[in-house]
């Protein structure tokens, strides 16, 4: 039986954390190390390693991860910064760019017109399960003011974007 990887394996404190992690091991190393560090298989830590990466706040190479200086400085933020960070860096993704540009001529979507768009540009972030990567997607356009999303209608509608 597969484990399934909650919205919680690619959250801000985990994402903070693992950056932390990172500086606090030099900045530097091996995957599989940080892996054992955090306590979670290799695989559990690949949304976060990807996510990472697209940010730019780490670079991966020959299996280690290293902290860029965006990461570095990502870190040396405040929460109000990190966000702004992370709103510019997904607003340059093309899956975001056209979530954005279909809200605003539709006003809202729905869960399954968005997961159509992230399989039309090969999806957001590392995982092999769709609905996880959307609920990432969700979680990280939520938590940039990207987006909003109603529980109750279960759509994704425009943020409030300064």
């Amino acid at each position: 039986m597969k484990k399934q990887i909650r919205v919680e394996t690619l959250s801000y404190s985990r994402l903070l954390g693992f950056l932390r992690l990172l500086m606090d091991l030099g900045g530097r190393a091996d995957i599989a190390r940080i892996s054992k560090e955090i306590g979670m298989h290799v695989d559990e830590i690949l949304p976060i390693l990807a996510f990472s990466e697209m940010m730019g706040l780490i670079s991966i190479e020959n299996g280690d991860a290293e902290l860029t200086e965006s990461g570095i400085n990502f870190l040396r933020q405040g929460h109000a910064e990190r966000a702004k960070y992370v709103r510019s860096k997904l607003m340059e993704l093309e899956i975001f760019k056209e979530i954005l540009d279909e809200l605003k001529k539709r006003g809202s979507l729905e869960k399954e017109d968005v997961m159509e768009i992230m399989i039309s540009k090969g999806g957001f972030c590392y995982h092999s399960n769709l609905e996880e990567e959307l609920n990432y997607l969700i979680y990280w356009g939520v938590y940039s003011g990207l987006i909003e999303y109603d529980r109750e209608e279960k759509l994704i509608k425009l943020g409030k974007i300064d």
